[in-house]
């Protein structure tokens, strides 16, 4: 199962990449959209210096019947939205791809991380462009085929921060077993066998590099990319994938 952190450009005409981009000092936060008769409720979230000003232009919207002030707490006001459901709900249902995280939304922007098959995913890049959403890929990651386990990552990320890979290096393996409160000969293993799995992940291309060595590439999911981030009537945007490195 593959977890992507997209990140859209909401089109116009929908109510909340409207009032996102009406009222960009906004944060809007949508939590869940249910479907209801005669339309959809979607739970909301507004916060910054100007939410009382997105609320109003939520109300003053054409696609939403009705905002219901649910609570005010501090910076925040919880509404409940009916109306038209946002385009990337859209998306999701006709793939049937559930979306779990709290996707936010700010100056006609949103954040969506999501999970699921590889060609699900795919599927759901093609009907974001149908809905004229434009799409980038701002993470990407295979959880099952991760390159190290948690106790070697947590080990390798403490080995680097203490400087064992520095050159000279500024911490030995007998204070870095030390530090994490393992036998020495346990903390060589499991170094050992992260280094092997790093590398041959990298020398397999499972890490590709370009040419400034920063580790990233622009390859991405399959229609991802191919699907949503070109489009005849409507701006380019950059899809940009990071993997992670060694």
């Amino acid at each position: 199962m593959n977890r992507i952190e997209l990140r859209l450009g909401l089109p116009t005409g929908s109510w909340i990449g409207d009032a996102s981009r009406a009222c960009p000092d906004a944060t809007f936060r949508v939590s869940e959209t249910i479907a209801a008769e005669p339309g959809d409720v979607s739970d909301v979230t507004v916060s910054g210096i100007a939410r009382e000003r997105a609320v109003e232009a939520l109300r003053e919207h054409d696609r939403v019947d009705a905002v219901d002030v649910v609570e005010r707490r501090g910076s925040a006001t919880a509404l409940r939205v009916t109306g038209s459901a946002p385009p990337f709900v859209v998306a999701a249902r006709r793939v049937g791809l559930p979306i779990a995280a709290t996707v936010e939304v700010t100056d006609g922007g949103a954040t969506l991380p999501i999970a699921g098959r590889r060609e699900l995913l795919t599927a759901f890049g093609t009907e974001l462009a149908t809905e004229g959403v434009t799409v980038g890929v701002g993470g990407i990651a295979d959880e099952a085929d991760r390159a190290l386990t948690d106790a070697q990552r947590d080990l390798v990320l403490a080995a680097v921060d203490a400087g064992y890979y520095d050159t000279p290096r500024e911490c030995t393996l007998t204070e870095l077993a030390a530090e994490r409160e393992i036998a020495k000969s346990t903390c060589s293993e499991t170094l050992h066998r992260a280094e092997g799995r790093v590398m041959r992940r990298f020398v397999e291309g499972a890490f590709p590099f370009d040419g400034d060595g920063t580790g990233r590439s622009d390859a991405g999911p399959p229609g991802i990319r191919e699907a949503t981030a070109s489009r005849d009537d409507r701006e380019t945007h950059r899809v940009e994938v990071v993997r992670p490195g060694p």
